[in-house]
């Protein structure tokens, strides 16, 4: 079976995202009691492209946003951060998808390392709208 481009991936691979379930057993210590959900891919891609030119979101702030949009405690950050790097490499797929990728960073503002031409066209990108790293 071939393997699947990041495109169906992110159109197919996901049919039951986005899930709310309780926070489970090994990540309340971290996390505490309450409810997350398992977010979908289309619905990242959807919060990707309300990010202003200039501007950028953390995976913790694209997690918030999520959360609120579900009424629940938390978006699973780990679920979000994978499904973060499928909807980058889908939408690079894609000529005609101009969703702004490059605008979300790792947890605490770091360049994503697995996205596309990583670090380097991230990098570029954001320069080119004015955010620089030091």
């Amino acid at each position: 079976m071939a393997k699947k481009t990041y495109q169906e991936q992110m159109h197919h691979s996901y049919p039951d995202y986005p899930i709310v379930k309780p926070i489970p057993a090994s990540m309340v210590k971290s996390w505490g009691e309450g409810t997350q959900v398992l977010p979908s891919p289309i619905e990242i891609r959807e919060v990707m492209r309300t990010i202003p030119k200039g501007k950028v979101m953390t995976t913790v702030e694209l997690c918030d946003i999520l959360a609120k949009k579900h009424k629940v405690d938390m978006a699973c950050p780990y679920t979000t951060g994978i499904l973060m790097n499928i909807v980058a490499k889908a939408i690079e797929e894609d000529e005609t998808d101009d969703t702004p990728w490059w605008r979300t960073l790792g947890s605490k503002g770091e360049i994503k390392g697995s996205y596309p031409n990583a670090p380097e066209e991230q990098m570029a990108l954001l320069e080119a709208e004015g955010v620089f790293f030091y």
